[in-house]
């Protein structure tokens, strides 16, 4: 026999409450839902959209439909059903009633009614009598399903759903209606979990338009909402574990520990999840919870290596080199091979002094795909061992992959070093003259770094030390070109961020100098100076908030530094006259 089928129309409404259209039209995709995977029948939904007459009429799309027999036997034939479901639901203040039709499609009539009554307080009764009547007039068995929360609860799970299709319809070609309508529907999914903390449904969509924002990257708009969830209900894992998420990608790795401790608690973490966790705690500047979290993952995980790994990353920043080999090691003989470990190894053993294998190491990480930091390393492994030849080769291989960034920056200083001693003297010289040597000097170290350009013109060092000799000369565009020349060859090298911003800043462009500087202090977050001055730049544009948030930081890190002091000071004193005009 043939698998039964059924073309669910979206039910129409009858009422003065605006609300009752979003019941009928989601208790009908309820349905569909609740018939997901049943053996023996298929529920396909049938979308009818519809704009209002006037956009002053509604405020989103309405979809829902009550056709006759003969529609609706259309409908179900264009999705190649046997049959057709259709239903309206009427809402007044003296009853509410569900009356659906089945319609054989084949034959273009009715062929099962269902008239119910909707007792005060029981919308969420709707649904079950509604599956149980539908799997009796298509005599198959009912699908079980979840208990139902209250009522206040399921009706407002009932229009999130449908603020959520409001969103999707509108996401084509009204961004800002579709996010208010994701707000919305997690509005009533929050309202429908205070209802009833046991309102499983209202959980589970939240929980998936927190998944989304990962998608839209607008990750901290959910931050709130999951922290209502979780306050509402404690023991939800699952929102625990997806705050967790949502708080590291916002730059709060301090919240998203407690978030994901909280998750572990209830629902002992996936391995992988224990990395993230542990490196959180890095960033939060635990290393000792961090590494406690990295022990308990056990060699027979599939996560073993990168445990080890991340332990010999941490061992090797605290100078422990011999532990940090025998972590590379452990994380090298897991049964991965992968370069950047291995390369890592390569390293710890050069300095050891053990040049010959790391090396060795360096070139079996290469063969494995390792990132050009390891051909980098090898170079500079291959200088100690006084390889000059094949360090060359090395650097040049890799310069012809990449042209820009640190990577190339290292290199090419290297290539100096080995290929032009001569030339790298000069430009120590000329560099400590344009950083501190007397204004006399400045002249002399100008030309010699135009000749060492001359020679060498993508050597980042010395377009910078051009920028900080027309700096200290008050010529503020020599200075933004040679600095912007740098972050050609060096995108976001901090020292040439921070620094245009301040020439900016010398030439009254506060707007420009902003963005700068604060990239600046975001890559050396513990630089007092880099975040004084970001704050100060904060002061200049009035934006008095950010300039505190910054210059408090920078105080916290250095409550010495006198420039800090000097902006705080005058901070202060816009503060209070700002307070007076208010």
């Amino acid at each position: 026999m043939a698998k039964l089928s059924v073309a669910v129309v979206p039910f129409g409404a009858r009422s003065d409450d605006p609300r009752a259209g979003a019941w009928g039209r989601q208790l009908a995709r309820r349905l569909v839902d609740r018939f997901a995977d049943h053996p023996s029948v298929d529920l396909k939904p049938v979308f009818l959209v519809a704009m209002p007459d006037a956009a002053a009429d509604a405020g989103y799309l309405v979809f829902g439909s009550t056709p006759d027999p003969a529609l609706a036997a259309q409908y179900g034939a264009s999705l190649g059903t046997t049959h057709a479901l259709v239903g309206v639901l009427s809402v007044s203040d003296r009853e509410r009633r569900l009356e659906v039709t089945l319609v054989d499609v084949a034959a273009q009539r009715g062929t099962a009614t269902l008239d119910y009554a909707i007792p005060d307080g029981g919308l969420g009764g709707a649904e079950p009598r509604l599956v149980s009547w539908l799997a009796e007039a298509l005599a198959v068995d009912a699908p079980a399903g979840p208990p139902l929360p209250n009522e206040r609860a399921f009706s407002a799970v009932l229009e999130g759903m449908d603020e959520e299709v409001n969103a999707t319809l509108l996401a084509a070609s009204d961004a800002r209606g579709a996010t208010e309508a994701r707000l919305r529907a997690t509005a009533r999914y929050l309202a429908a979990i205070r209802a009833d903390p046991a309102a499983s449904a209202a959980e589970e969509r939240l929980l998936v338009l927190a998944a989304e924002s990962l998608e839209r990257g607008d990750e901290a708009t959910f931050v709130e909402p999951l922290e209502a969830l979780t306050d509402v209900a404690p023991r939800s894992w699952r929102g625990h574990y997806r705050l967790g998420e949502l708080r590291r990608l916002s730059g709060d790795p301090s919240g998203a520990v407690v978030a994901l401790e909280h998750a572990d608690a209830l629902h002992p973490l996936r391995d992988a999840d224990s990395i993230r966790l542990a490196e959180l705690y890095v960033d939060a500047g635990a290393e000792a919870s961090a590494r406690s979290r990295l022990r308990r993952i056990k060699p027979e995980s599939v996560e073993y290596a990168h445990a080890q790994d991340v332990l010999g990353v941490l061992a090797a920043q605290a100078g422990g080199l011999d532990e940090a080999r025998a972590a590379f090691e452990r994380a090298a003989g897991a049964g991965t091979r992968d370069g950047a470990v291995i390369a890592r190894l390569a390293q710890v053993l050069v300095v050891q002094g053990e040049l010959a294998q790391g090396i060795e190491r360096y070139r079996e990480a290469l063969l494995l795909g390792a990132p050009s930091e390891a051909r980098l390393g090898l170079a500079r492994a291959l200088v100690a061992a006084a390889d000059h030849d094949a360090a060359v080769t090395e650097l040049d291989a890799l310069l012809r992959i990449e042209q820009a960034g640190e990577n190339a920056a290292h290199a090419r200083r290297l290539r100096l070093g080995v290929r032009r001693r001569d030339l790298e003297e000069r430009l120590e010289r000329a560099g400590n003259a344009a950083v501190t040597g007397p204004d006399d000097a400045l002249a002399g170290a100008h030309d010699e770094l135009e000749r060492i350009i001359e020679a060498e013109p993508t050597l980042w060092e010395a377009h910078f030390a051009l920028g900080l000799i027309a700096r200290r000369r008050g010529d503020a565009g020599s200075a933004e070109r040679a600095f912007r020349r740098v972050l050609e060859l060096w995108p976001e090298q901090p020292d040439a961020l921070h620094e245009l911003g301040v020439a900016l800043l010398m030439a009254e462009r506060t707007g420009d100098a902003l963005p700068m500087l604060d990239a600046a202090a975001r890559l050396r977050p513990r630089d007092a100076a880099y975040l004084a001055d970001a704050g100060f730049a904060q002061l200049r544009a009035g934006n008095l908030h950010a300039a505190r948030e910054r210059l408090v930081l920078a105080n916290e890190i250095d409550a010495d530094d006198p420039i800090t002091q000097a902006y705080l000071q005058e901070l202060a004193r816009v503060e209070q006259v700002a307070g007076r005009t208010n």
